[in-house]
Order: structure tokens, then C-alpha cells, then sequence
């Protein structure tokens, strides 16, 4: 019984002595300070035209670039008589859009089926989150897409809410939100209200379109 109580006896030392380490290492630590936080609006502004920021970004941007210099329409993006917002569609949206036609390259498509996209894409005047310039309910806004093919309603997120299938952040624009526009399809943004010198930005995963019922042929 002897040898069982001394090997006990020493355990318990050997618990103490770990004891007494970890409470000395805490003793060593110093408490951490607490700072202040002073919040401060983000500006969202950019130095440059829409041309310009998507010529910044060809990781994002290089197919839309490549489509509007196709389609004649890169001075639309560049020009500074008149404040336009552009639903700018990333890599991964143009891509979908000219896989739909079966092909890999956009200088496959008819060149006007893609003058189209672009211009459903660019709404007439600045719309944004910010001043109350864009609603919480989805507004028609006019394209330059002329006639019903150009028919495109906006809107922007004010709260944390679902549409589009996901969750959606404050300031989310969503454009032709379901069934604000009969069947058209609806597109969620993934980077929004950046301001150029000649408009509003949103950038959108996805293109949308016009399309009144299943019967309707749509304009690209």
C-alpha cells in the first residue's frame, strides 16, 4: 500500500505545480485595451468613367469590354454629356450569355443581338442607394433598348431580406424582381453604387431581359 500512496502523493504535487504554472503565465498577460470605434460612410466614388473602371478590371470586365467595342458601343461607356447607370455584366454573365448561342467566342454572335444586350443594360439617368434616388419597390426606369423589348423595372434593397433565391444585404439592387415585370428575367447584384464620373455602376453576375409571356420572342 505504501508504493500506491507515495505515487499519489507525487501526482498531486505534479498537479499543483501545473496549476501554479498556468495561473502565473495568465498573471503575465496584460488585459486589452478598449479603443473607440468611430464608424465613417464609405465613398464610393470613382475617378474615372465607366470605360475607364471596366478597362481597370479585365478579371471582370475583359468580356464586356470585348462586347462593346464589338458592338460599337465602348462610347457610351466612355462619354460625359449625360448621366447614364450601367448594369455591367461580369465575366461569369457573359459567359452564359454567349454560351446560350452556342458558341465561345462573342464575335460570334450577331453583332446587333449583342447591341441589344448592352442596351437593355443601360438605364437613362442615375439610379442608385444613395439620396433616395432608387425605391424599395421595383419602378419602371427607360433603356436604350427602345421600344417593349426595353421594358426594365429597378429597385434596391433597403434591409436584410430574400429575393432572387438568396439573402440579400442592404443596398442590393435587383432589377425586374418577380412579378414586377411580367416574366422578364430577374438579376441580384454582387457589387453595387460605385460612382463614375459619368453614373451610376452596378455589377450583376447574370444579364436579364424583357419577356412579357412564354409566348414572347425576345429581343436577344
Amino acid at each position: 500500500m505504501k508504493p500506491i500512496l507515495k505515487r499519489y502523493t507525487c501526482l498531486l504535487l505534479m498537479l499543483q505545480v501545473c496549476s501554479l504554472l498556468t495561473l502565473t503565465g495568465c498573471k503575465k498577460l496584460a488585459l486589452q485595451k478598449s479603443y473607440a470605434y468611430e464608424g465613417e460612410a464609405i465613398d464610393t466614388h470613382v475617378n474615372m468613367t465607366t470605360w475607364q473602371f471596366m478597362q481597370s478590371r479585365p478579371d471582370v470586365f475583359s468580356l464586356m469590354t470585348e462586347a462593346a467595342e464589338y458592338a460599337g458601343m465602348k462610347s457610351v461607356y466612355e462619354q460625359t454629356d449625360a448621366k447614364y447607370t450601367y448594369l455591367l455584366i461580369n465575366n461569369t454573365g457573359m459567359t452564359s450569355f454567349i454560351t446560350k448561342y452556342g458558341f465561345s467566342s462573342i464575335k460570334n454572335i450577331d453583332a446587333e443581338k449583342v447591341r441589344k444586350l448592352l442596351q437593355y443594360h443601360i438605364i437613362e439617368g442615375e439610379y442608385h442607394a444613395y439620396d433616395k434616388k432608387l425605391p424599395t419597390e421595383p419602378i419602371y426606369v427607360k433603356t436604350l433598348l427602345a421600344g417593349e423589348d426595353g421594358l426594365l423595372t429597378i429597385k434596391v434593397n433597403k434591409s436584410s431580406a430574400n429575393s432572387v433565391g438568396s439573402p440579400i444585404t442592404n443596398g442590393n439592387i435587383i432589377v425586374n424582381l418577380r412579378p414586377s415585370n411580367f416574366v422578364s428575367a430577374s438579376i441580384s447584384s454582387v457589387t453595387t453604387n460605385i460612382l463614375t464620373t459619368n453614373g451610376a455602376i452596378h455589377v450583376f453576375p447574370a444579364f436579364a431581359y424583357y419577356k412579357r409571356d412564354a409566348n414572347y420572342v425576345q429581343a436577344f
